[in-house]
This record gives structure tokens, C-alpha cells and sequence, in this order.
């Protein structure tokens, strides 16, 4: 489980402030809701009515991190500041991080080894395994271990700015604070929007897990998907 991302040379890992879990810009009245909420299904209780200041953006997370090393700084020098920026994008929220590694990375292939970033107080693991020569270049993975930070913060702002356009009425579960949480998987909190079909309203709730590029819901679908 986890990210596997196999690099030749000094990797770079793009990183997106938006959440990927979003529908997009669905426009349909068969979505929104009308005016007026649901009144069967169980309602969420945090109400989301507008965008949630403070996500990350370019300008904050590079503004929250040590400078960029140069190409020439030592190889794990640059692999922590690339495990910091990866730990902050999958947050979506700007956090105080430091990092470290077990030892001496090892540039022996097959051979794993483990770092750790510290977002906020919560650790967050990785792993480094290089592979076997391919000429002048070392190929190497970076694996996120398997668990990650969720933020209500993300989770909210993320819902209303990639449902808002889908439905008039979004609700989440109450999310912690900071919370360590496994990768790629459900969360088990919920966000829900109203979809009004045949109509009637009702909820739909969608299911919130983290991914690569910060929070996703519903594992990525449309509304619209089945």
C-alpha cells in the first residue's frame, strides 16, 4: 500500500493545492437539491456554506518549508526536503514539519530505508529503496509506509470547493483537528450533498480517503457515477 513512484535521478514530485476527489463542474438542477434540504436521511452536523480559507497553495507550502536545496547538496539533504513537500501536499493544509532518516540512506539495491516526516506533532513514514544501475543513473522508489494526516480543515474546504457547484445543501461528519490516518483507504467520515431526482430530494453520502494529492471523496467519482 502506499505511493510507489520509480525515479531516475533526483525525483520531483508535482504537487497540486486542489483536492482530486471532486466531481468537477457539474451544473444540474437534477443534482442541486432545490432550495430546501432533505428532510429524510440522517444529516450531517457540520454544515459546509462557503469556501475555507487557509488551504494550501503553492505560495503557502513552499512559504512553510526550508528553501529548496541545490542539485549539488547531498542526496538525503534533498530527499527530506522532497518528503516534507509531499507530506504538506497530501495535508492540503500548511503545517510545521521537520524530517530525518533512519542512518545514512542506503544506495544498495533492494535495500529499504526508512524516513520520517513530522507534520504538526504526527509522523508520517516513508521508505527509500534504490534498484539496480541503469548506466550512469540510479533508479529509486519513494514509498509512502501507509498512513498519512487527515485535516478537518482540508476535508471541508476541499468538499465545498469541489461539490458546491453539484448541490445547494453539503453537510460533513465532525472530522478531528489532525488525525494519522491509512493511506488511500476510507477514513470512514463522510460528506454528503443533496441530489434531487424524480423529484425528490434526498442525501448522498460519499465516503472521504487521502490520496497523493490531498483529500479525495468517494474515491474519486462523479456524482453522476453509479
Amino acid at each position: 500500500m502506499g505511493i510507489s513512484k520509480t525515479l531516475l535521478g533526483i525525483a520531483m514530485i508535482a504537487v497540486a493545492t486542489a483536492g482530486c476527489g471532486g466531481p468537477g463542474s457539474h451544473d444540474s438542477d437534477s443534482l442541486s437539491g432545490g432550495t430546501r434540504p432533505p428532510r429524510s436521511g440522517k444529516e450531517l452536523p457540520v454544515a459546509i456554506n462557503s469556501p475555507v480559507p487557509g488551504l494550501l497553495t503553492v505560495k503557502s507550502l513552499l512559504a512553510g518549508l526550508p528553501p529548496k536545496p541545490p542539485r549539488d547538496a547531498p542526496f538525503t539533504e534533498q530527499l527530506l526536503w522532497m518528503l516534507r513537500k509531499d507530506t504538506v501536499a497530501m495535508a492540503g493544509v500548511p503545517g510545521k514539519t521537520s524530517a530525518a532518516c533512519e542512518g545514512k540512506v542506503s544506495e544498495l539495491p533492494g535495500v529499504r530505508t526508512r524516513c520520517t516526516v513530522i507534520y504538526n506533532g504526527v509522523k508520517v513514514s516513508w521508505f527509500i529503496r534504490f534498484q539496480e544501475p541503469a548506466g550512469d543513473l540510479k533508479p529509486y522508489e519513494i514509498v509512502n509506509a501507509g498512513q498519512t494526516v487527515l485535516r478537518a480543515k482540508a476535508v471541508y474546504g476541499e468538499f465545498f470547493r469541489a461539490y458546491n457547484r453539484v448541490s445547494k445543501h453539503l453537510r460533513c461528519g465532525k472530522v478531528p483537528d489532525l488525525e494519522l490516518v491509512v493511506y488511500g483507504q476510507d477514513t470512514g467520515y463522510r460528506c454528503q450533498y443533496a441530489s434531487f431526482v424524480n423529484g425528490k430530494a434526498r442525501w448522498i453520502n460519499v465516503p472521504v480517503s487521502v490520496g497523493e494529492r490531498g483529500v479525495v471523496f468517494n474515491h474519486g467519482r462523479s456524482p453522476k457515477s453509479p
